[in-house]
């Protein structure tokens, strides 16, 4: 009995969700476009480029609104995080889910955006939406699901292999992140983003799309863009041995030379004068 009030609430709870009008978004420029129609029609889509170019906010909206029309029983979250720069705060107090909370902010602000607030907390609850961390995904299968993963320039290629491996039945994989350098922390070795390109290329995996952003497709802001145009262009610089950063470890060698650069020895054979 109780079983079947909980399966009639959920029923009510579901047409009520119908009947809301789902947030439209409208690509903001012909990038956006080519993605919007690749999660449409592909199993295993990539979204990798410039920072600030709405990747993972359409990867979202996509998601979101396939599980608020019922199309998909689950939306499954990972994000392959990483310490910026070396930096951490330490352990975090919780649950596993609390810990990796601070880490998914982002991603679940824009759920909160498409689906509501309460929406949210409420499929976050019943773990229909799921957030995964990367340690716990082997042995997992999910099917009729949209699996999220952020960050994906992060990943190790053996985490490639976990993940594409996960994809049930009537489901879809999503990667989004931008392994063109200032994004990256993986700084040895191919990153996984580059790998997945690499191996639907040479065994002709099909039912895969590869969505390049560039720096031209930043929507964020102008300042963004002004930046992310700025640190590619220096990756160029580096290559000649001439960025910022570059030209600043030159400086710091010579002057280092020059403050270790012994001082004169006086010649032995030269006899001083004595004036009478």
């Amino acid at each position: 009995m109780k079983r079947n009030q909980k399966v009639q609430t959920q029923r009510v709870q579901k047409e009520k969700f119908q009947r809301t009008q789902f947030p439209v978004l409208l690509p903001m420029n012909e990038k956006q476009k080519e993605l919007l129609e690749a999660l449409k029609y592909n199993t295993l889509v990539v979204a990798k480029g410039s920072a600030g170019t709405g990747k993972t906010l359409l990867a979202i909206w996509h998601a979101a609104k396939k599980l608020h029309y019922g199309d998909v029983k689950k939306i499954v979250l990972i994000r392959a995080y990483q310490p910026l720069a070396g930096r951490s705060i330490g352990f975090l107090p919780g649950t596993a889910e609390e810990k990796l909370l601070p880490f998914y902010q982002q991603m679940i602000d824009y759920f909160e955006d498409y689906l509501g607030k309460a929406t949210t907390e409420i499929h976050l609850k019943n773990k229909t939406i799921e957030i995964c961390s990367l340690e716990t995904i082997r042995g997992r299968s999910w099917s009729e699901s949209i699996i999220i993963v952020d960050e994906s320039q992060n990943l190790f290629v053996q985490e490639i292999q976990a993940l594409t491996t996960r994809v049930g039945d009537n489901s879809q994989i999503i990667f989004a992140g931008d392994n063109t350098g200032p994004q990256t922390d993986l700084k040895k070795g191919m990153d996984g983003l580059t790998y997945l390109e690499k191996i639907c290329k040479r065994y002709n995996i099909k039912d895969c799309s590869f969505n390049v952003f560039g720096r031209e497709d930043v929507v964020r802001s102008g300042l963004t863009k002004e930046f992310v145009i700025a640190f590619e262009e220096e990756i160029t610089q580096e290559n000649t041995g001439s960025s910022i950063t570059n030209l600043y470890e030159a400086e710091i060698k010579r002057a280092t030379k020059v403050s270790h650069k012994p001082s004169p020895k006086p010649n032995p054979s030269t006899k001083s004068v004595v004036k009478e």
